[in-house]
């Protein structure tokens, strides 16, 4: 039996819940969360839906999203099945998570990222796939259970998210299908797409002035990077989830091979998201951070002061190209 298959059947036959996803979740974290949730609420079925951290404000629009509950309001610590979205390691969902977990009789782990490490009792890990939620879309149909529109908009904004709206390397001729069938199945397409290139705050729009003051290029113009530092998010009151797509702007630059950007979520801990164009696969470069993710999109945190990590970062990237490049 192929490893959905297995999924779909113990989705169907169980039925109690846990379903949570990775620390700081993303756009397609978010829709295969709520997207597999309301589907097996649909069912009957009794479902947890629970965040490591509160859902960023920009994703209330989602339906279902007020279900979403952290791990300190949860009644329980124990339950049947615990499903895991879009995490690479079972250690992604947060330590209080991590404990609930390895106490369910089964864990389901499904995800898009090559560096996954198979922690589940089952493993639906796809590295083809576009985004999580297509795999959440294709269990589902294993299940032959409904596809309300609430489902259908949630698994679309999973792909679109992870697709940057079906622009990156990872946009698929199976991706658009299931993207076409989600908008056949009811998927607020037009809302979606309102959220993600015509909602930005102003607060989010003077960040990204300040950030782009950082920008900065090697000397071999093939890395290009930018800066979001605890001071500006100060500066302007706004949060870390007001800098959503600002990795877009270094990748951007005529050129560049690699865009990165650093964000400091705290003093001393610093998220580092790459992204590359052509040829660098900023998985393996990421995973020399311990981090992961895709060949051309990837990210890791490291500890240290800000300007510290930057050096220690783009000096790894620019030996990394050297290398990629067979030492040219």
């Amino acid at each position: 039996m192929k490893t959905d298959e297995e999924a779909a059947s113990i989705l169907r036959e169980s039925g109690e819940f846990l379903i949570t996803t990775h620390l700081n979740p993303d756009g397609d974290a978010v829709g295969s969360l709520l997207g597999l949730g309301l589907a097996l609420k649909k069912l009957n079925k009794k479902v947890e839906m629970v965040s490591p951290h509160p859902l960023p404000g920009n994703y209330q629009f989602l339906p279902g999203s007020e279900f979403v509950q952290l791990p300190c309001n949860l009644k329980k610590q124990v339950y049947d099945v615990g499903v895991v979205l879009d995490c690479t390691e079972i250690n992604r969902a947060g330590k209080d998570l991590e404990e609930i977990l390895r106490k369910c009789k089964k864990i389901i782990n499904i995800d898009h990222h090559i560096s996954n490490t198979n922690f589940g009792n089952i493993n639906v890990v796809d590295p083809a796939a576009a985004a999580t939620g297509e795999l959440v879309f294709k269990i589902l149909t294993v299940m032959r259970v409904e596809i309300t529109p609430d489902v259908a908009t949630n698994l679309y904004f999973a792909l679109a998210t992870d697709t940057g709206s079906f622009q990156y390397q990872n946009t698929t001729p199976g991706c658009h299908r299931t993207a076409a069938t989600l908008l056949e199945l009811g998927a607020a397409q037009e809302k979606i797409q309102q959220f993600l290139n015509e909602n930005r705050s102003l607060t989010s729009l003077r960040l990204l002035e300040k950030s782009l003051g950082t920008l900065s290029v090697s000397e071999s113009g093939l890395t290009a990077w930018m800066t979001v530092s605890q001071k500006f998010l100060e500066e302007v009151g706004g949060k870390i989830e007001d800098c959503e797509g600002f990795i877009d702007y270094p990748k951007s630059l005529a050129g560049v091979e690699v865009g990165i950007l650093f964000k400091e979520l705290a003093e001393n801990e610093i998220k580092v998201g790459f992204r590359s164009k052509n040829f660098l696969n900023v998985n393996q470069l990421a995973a020399l951070f311990g981090g992961g993710g895709h060949e051309r999109a990837a990210g890791c945190t490291i500890r240290g002061p800000l300007k510290e990590v930057e050096r220690r970062v783009i000096q790894a990237t620019e030996a990394f190209l050297t290398r990629s490049r067979g030492g040219k």
